[in-house]
């Protein structure tokens, strides 16, 4: 009888020990065909819309790298471009559904954030951001990148011929010093030039100086009218400095490159006191209609042999640090510190000056300056 009763027990103890095994490989194999299905949907890529309206500036983008994209996506690319800043900002204002990328500098970017006329990128459809340069991503006008995709980076400093100028010392100085009457170019843009006499005084909050050290900049400023060559536009600059008519210059960091290929006697530094940074950047209108086209543009865009192809066919060094594999690394030397200041004590005293547009009295300084300096012509 206790033989029968242990054999009853072992008998269902083995039924229950079944029934259980084929309980959880049930459910398991369920939770595995439900993750399955979340799976697939998450991996799902979205549908693109077929067009793809882009606002910017001209000659600024790759038609290869356009092409390419319209051939991979089967999306149309429109291209609309403008020549100023203002005219970009009025028509996103006017017409916030009609594009769906625009170029914007980063004091726009800091104003249509603050007018919330801009649509925050969906970064989980951007994977390629993390080829972006650290400086680009952690950028004061629009930290971490929420709402736009820094394309060009540069800043403003000085070049010099170092055939004829021996005692450059780093700082503006040289932006006053007589010995160099009627070699110097300065950039024909009065916000600049104010800019740079508040670094060179040593103004204590340059985004929003006193008004005695406006004033002090402006009289700073109009000293130098008399030591210039000219107040110039970037391409006279950079024909001056190549033929040498210039031996000193004022310029925007993007023109160097040319510049020193055709003269290499011309080097370019950041000025010890700091500068001023400004950047281009690909932002998605707020009400833009073909939203996923361009997040699927930036994310193309931003391929390192996609951003590498672009430069060489419209010599525009993106922000790209992953890009280097696909360039000639004597180049990528040769352009080094172009789109950043080398020196980090230089890079944190340098800004981007976003509060400029909301900075009555610097705007009104920089009128008077601009007016003054027309006057003495």
């Amino acid at each position: 009888m206790k033989k029968n009763k242990l054999f009853a027990f072992f008998f269902v103890l083995l039924i229950l020990i079944l029934v259980g095994i084929f309980l959880f490989v049930s459910l398991k194999s369920e939770l595995l065909i439900k993750k399955t299905k979340i799976s697939t949907v998450k991996e799902k890529a979205p549908v693109l819309e077929k067009e793809l309206n882009i606002f910017n500036w001209e000659n600024y983008l790759s038609e290869e790298v356009i092409k390419e994209f319209e051939q991979k996506y089967g999306v149309k690319v429109n291209l609309e471009t403008f020549d100023d800043s203002d005219f970009m900002f009025s028509k996103i204002q006017s017409q916030p559904d009609k594009y769906d990328l625009v170029m914007a500098e980063h004091d726009y970017v800091f104003l249509m954030k603050k007018l919330k006329l801009l649509s925050p990128l969906e970064h989980q459809k951007i994977p390629n951001l993390k080829y972006l340069k650290k400086e680009a991503r952690e950028n004061f006008y629009d930290p971490g990148n929420v709402f736009c995709v820094p394309y060009v980076h540069g800043y403003t400093g000085i070049a010099i011929n170092k055939k004829y100028v021996f005692d450059f010392d780093g700082t503006r100085k040289i932006l006053w010093d007589s010995k160099y009457r009627g070699k110097i170019s300065m950039l024909n843009n009065a916000q600049e030039i104010l800019i740079s006499a508040l670094f060179y005084l040593g103004a204590q909050n340059l985004e929003n100086p006193t008004p005695e050290e406006l004033e002090k900049a402006i009289n700073l400023a109009l000293k130098q009218k008399d030591l210039v060559l000219g107040y110039d536009d970037p391409t006279k600059q950079r024909e001056l400095l190549i033929n040498e008519k210039a031996w000193i210059a004022y310029i925007y960091s993007t023109e160097i490159g040319e510049i020193k290929q055709k003269n290499p006697n011309v080097e370019f530094f950041a000025p010890k006191e700091g500068t001023t940074l400004w950047s281009d950047n690909l932002c998605i209108p707020r009400d833009a209609p073909h939203k996923e086209a361009a997040h699927a543009f930036l994310n193309y865009l931003l391929e390192p042999k996609n951003s590498a192809k672009n430069f060489q066919d419209i010599k525009v060094l993106m922000v790209n640090q992953g890009m280097k594999e696909f360039l000639d690394p004597k180049f990528v030397q040769f352009m080094e510190g172009l789109d950043f200041p080398k020196e980090k004590e230089t890079l944190e005293k340098s800004s981007y000056f976003t509060n400029v547009k909301f900075n009555e009295d610097f705007l009104k300084a920089i009128n008077r300056l601009d007016a003054e300096l027309k006057e003495k012509e």
